[in-house]
């Protein structure tokens, strides 16, 4: 009964997140950013551990799976454009995977971090569910890895936009592999919010980079180690 109650508040929470932000359209207070807060924050004052929120939580983090499969809509509907730019999109993506397990095995290093820690930073621009099983799957902590995955899609959805101005990055295809490549399910969201185009290079940039990670994660940290 108590996670089912959790349920129900963790979406009404994220009702009320998406409603401000549909109504002051603000990049701080984007339901990734304010849901947790508010969710943190009740159960801190109701004194509700974790594993009890978690007996009713765990049914979104399923949910996580099928809606990842949604993606593929728009990569149907778009896919003369898709083939069209398809290598341009595979080598960008297989790029900014390297780029990312690369830095964080640098930052692992530079920090004296212990393996574990490492592995779960690893796959962090990977969409969730399959980040957590890449994490898993090297020797990583999931929970952790999930974290990591969300501060990292946070942070390319709060930022992605102030970066494509600045580098005035122009076209849809460039746009969409940005934000689907570093800010994962999160990101392409937000390339919705600027085009359909953009959307959709997001949507299969994203899938790919998930694709080439579980591949590229796993074989170069076995080298380096």
């Amino acid at each position: 009964m108590i996670g089912f109650l959790c349920l129900l508040l963790t979406l009404f929470t994220y009702w009320i997140s998406k409603k401000m932000y549909q109504r002051w359209n603000w990049s701080l207070l984007s339901p990734l950013l304010v849901c947790p807060i508010i969710l943190i924050a009740l159960l801190l004052g109701l004194d509700t551990s974790y594993e009890t929120y978690e007996t009713g939580g765990q049914w979104l983090t399923e949910l996580l799976k099928p809606a990842t499969v949604a993606f593929a809509w728009p990569i149907y509907k778009y896919f003369d454009l898709l083939k069209k730019h398809g290598m341009a999109i595979l080598l960008n993506v297989i790029v900014g995977s390297f780029l990312s397990v690369i830095t964080s095995a640098l930052l692992a290093n530079y920090f004296q971090i212990d393996s574990s820690l490492e592995h779960s930073l690893a796959p962090h621009i990977v969409t969730t569910p399959i980040a957590m099983a890449i994490s898993e799957m090297i020797g990583g902590m999931s929970q952790l890895t999930a974290v990591f995955v969300v501060l990292t899609a946070l942070t390319g959805a709060l930022l992605g936009p102030s970066l494509i101005r600045i580098c005035r990055i122009k076209t849809a295809i460039a746009k969409g592999i940005m934000l689907g490549t570093s800010a994962n399910g999160t990101g392409t969201s937000k390339a919705f919010e600027i085009g359909p185009v953009e959307g959709t290079i997001a949507s299969l940039s994203m899938l790919l980079t998930a694709g080439a990670s579980l591949v590229i994660v796993p074989l170069f940290l076995s080298w380096i180690h």
